[in-house]
């Protein structure tokens, strides 16, 4: 079956909070369809009291959402993946068309899998096929679905990826150059790999908005941290094209907090996500701890490096409790 519509792109930068925007917009989707999910930690029930329950063993994660009934069209795309339209700017980028990502993942749309039978949640069918070329050049008129980037910064997205890809089981992740990647310092990790493929994806979203800001969203994740049901809500609303109601998404999004995530994880002996060794979680221990994080010189590097490439640093936000802890040293 082909996907028709003109499938809006809601992209994340790797651990920007892709797994909580596809669980948070699918209980939503559930809720609004006359569904019913138990809150395993409180035992409070949200929805319809007699509705179907969500089915966890069944959901995979998409990259597919069927959302047809909560936004104005059939599906809706929740991963990571290169701006779709970006392809004729890129090339033009030396250091982009050289360049490639340092682990498969970052770039869905364009990494030759069999687009026919892309997987799809909330839907009856499993698959749905995706006419890429015909995305592309949508997008490149600022046509087609709307799209938006949730990204991290730099530092803490680089140090949330680093243990992510260390403890992942497949060796694509966790090896480099035939080592395990634990071997290697954060600061290598950083420069080598993590900085290049932040910015191969990021600039990507950012040249695609300033030349089609009504088409294309960038979201910084802290402010999802920060204001979720209000940050969430915004990209909901870019997507149906106007300001909505969306009357359960406090309650979608208390369902998706990380305590009550890492419950479903017991209840279903695995990790949400699928990539954790060993019953892990794929959910981060304290980011606060992270590796990087309130090194001003570090960070002074990074930035710097990531404007010689063209990245309008100035994007980014950092965390307010880590900004306060700056402006203390000063």
């Amino acid at each position: 079956m082909f996907d028709r519509s003109h499938t809006p792109i809601l992209s994340t930068v790797p651990r920007s909070g892709t797994w909580f925007l596809r669980y948070s917009i699918s209980f939503l989707c559930h809720l609004d369809r006359g569904g019913r999910i138990e809150d395993r930690l409180t035992g409070r029930v949200c929805g319809a009291e007699s509705g179907p329950a969500f089915d966890f063993e069944r959901f995979c994660g998409g990259p597919l959402f069927r959302v047809r009934g909560t936004l104005p069209v059939d599906n809706l795309f929740i991963g990571h993946t290169v701006c779709p339209g970006f392809g004729a700017l890129g090339r033009n980028l030396g250091w982009w068309a050289q360049g490639e990502f340092h682990v498969p993942g970052y770039d869905y749309f364009h990494e030759d899998m069999n687009y026919r039978y892309t997987p799809i949640d909330l839907a009856p069918q499993r698959y749905m096929s995706v006419r890429v070329a015909a995305m592309e050049r949508a997008a490149g008129r600022g046509r087609g679905g709307r799209i938006a980037l949730v990204y991290r910064n730099p530092i803490d997205q680089a140090a949330s990826y680093y243990r992510y890809c260390q403890e992942h089981r497949d060796p694509a992740y966790s090896m480099v150059s035939g080592r395990p990647l634990s071997g290697m310092p954060f600061r290598d990790y950083l420069f080598r790999f993590g900085l290049p493929s932040y910015a191969r994806q990021f600039i990507s979203f950012q040249e695609m908005a300033a030349r089609h800001p009504a088409h294309v969203k960038l979201m910084p994740y802290e402010r999802l941290v920060v204001h979720p049901v209000e940050g969430v809500a915004a990209l909901l609303d870019h997507f149906a094209g106007s300001q909505r109601d969306w009357p359960w998404l406090a309650d979608a999004i208390w369902l998706a907090r990380r305590e009550h995530m890492k419950a479903i994880e017991t209840e279903l002996g695995r990790s949400l996500d699928g990539t954790r060794r060993e019953g892990g979680s794929h959910i981060r221990r304290d980011p606060t701890k992270a590796e990087g994080r309130g090194d001003l010189k570090l960070r002074g590097e990074a930035l710097a490096m990531l404007e010689d490439l063209g990245v309008q640093t100035s994007l980014f936000e950092f965390p307010v409790t880590e900004v306060r802890a700056i402006a203390s040293a000063a």
